[in-house]
């Protein structure tokens, strides 16, 4: 079976944005050096030398990595030189899409650079939570940057985070990035935010209005991805998620800081310090083996809470950032995932049954036709 190495290079501390949600600590001036920049890439080249991966998949991420641009495209430029033949390469960054300008887009086309942005919607809801630096909306910069990102690469992803103070408005979000021109549109939950029962309420009835949304559009035989639902009536049309699925913490992925010290997930880069989460140093030796297979241990762990769950595999119970994130423990299922499942599973069990006994075309292509991804991929591109 083909094995695949994740490796995230967190390129700065710094952004010019202070989204309400951000949980990678306090904005500073820090970035990776060359120096330090130099060694991750050797160790992550011998790392999947060590591994013999076949897939080499290169991540970079912040802060906002277009900050330090010219850092990004000469760690690129190093892999694409460097990379044996027998390792397939692919890179990818996240941006909040206020520097995405139209030379930048074409250097990162050039070097084969998935591009996705961070949008939570329509100009009122996206300023809310995230605000530029001198606290005014970053909505008419990221707007410039859309139809850059469009134009160079159809099949973009967007990501809408949803908290507490958006709740109601998931279908306004999703239609509103649906006519920009997004067909890869990921919602997301704010695991960490202070969710009560009283929000949890208001965001399923903005499930509800999401899934009349989504149904509509199928009807109409429209194109698109939608994570939040998507991956669910997968685990309910084909099986639940397996542990193969999973990240298997700190194994199959990990994060490099700008200081050089390696963490097993994105979610524990922060300037805050978690040092319990550190797995070793790309400077000072490289990995700790045995912090990194304690965390790992601790995050495959069963949870006892979780014992006798109907909904064991079909939720993200098992993810040790999201876990970390509601809980300060990976050890601990969050108690939000286990709400926010407990509402929206049925929710789209029940949209899938309807779709299913309407025999809806684009939903039965969707979820069970195996060359549905390349085909989407394709008629949009071409």
């Amino acid at each position: 079976m083909a094995t695949t190495l994740l490796a995230t290079f967190h390129l700065t501390h710094q952004c010019n944005l202070r989204c309400t949600y951000c949980y990678t600590g306090a904005k500073t001036q820090q970035a990776m050096s060359d120096r330090v920049a130099d060694a991750s890439v050797d160790f992550v080249l011998q790392e999947a030398q060590k591994s013999q991966v076949q897939y080499l998949d290169i991540t970079f991420f912040g802060g906002e990595p277009l900050l330090e641009l010219d850092l990004l495209l000469r760690i690129a430029d190093r892999f694409r030189q460097e990379i044996p033949p027998t390792c397939a390469l692919s890179f990818r960054t996240s941006t909040n899409g206020t520097l995405l300008s139209f030379e930048t887009m074409q250097a990162l086309l050039q070097r084969e650079i998935y591009v996705s942005l961070s949008v939570d919607g329509p100009p009122a809801l996206h300023d809310l939570q995230r605000p530029n630096a001198g606290g005014k909306g970053s909505s008419p910069a990221v707007a410039k940057s859309i139809p850059i990102l469009l134009q160079a690469n159809p099949c973009a992803n967007v990501t809408c985070v949803i908290t507490p103070a958006t709740a109601s408005d998931i279908a306004v979000c999703a239609d509103w990035l649906y006519e920009q021109g997004f067909r890869y549109i990921n919602l997301t939950l704010d695991y960490s935010a202070p969710w009560t029962m009283e929000d949890m309420q208001v965001l399923e009835q903005g499930y509800r209005h999401l899934a009349r949304w989504y149904e509509t559009k199928m009807l109409q035989n429209a194109r698109f991805y939608l994570s939040c639902f998507e991956e669910r009536i997968r685990s309910h049309t084909q099986a639940p998620l397996t542990t193969e699925d999973r990240c298997h913490l700190g194994f199959r992925q990990f994060s490099i800081a700008p200081d050089g010290a390696l963490y097993p997930c994105p979610q524990f880069v922060t300037t805050e310090g978690v040092p319990e989460f550190m797995i070793g140093h790309v400077l000072h030796g490289g990995f700790d083996a045995a912090c990194r297979q304690h965390l790992n241990a601790c995050s495959e762990a069963p949870k006892p809470e979780c014992s006798g769950c109907a909904l064991q595999g079909r939720c993200a119970s098992w993810c040790a950032c999201i876990n970390y994130a509601s809980t300060g423990t990976i050890t601990k299922a969050s108690p939000v995932v286990c709400h926010h499942e407990r509402h929206l599973l049925p929710i789209v069990d029940a949209l899938a049954n309807r779709l299913w006994r309407k025999r809806n075309q684009m939903f039965l292509h969707k979820h069970y036709n195996p060359a549905y991804p390349l085909i989407d991929y394709l008629e949009h591109v071409l």
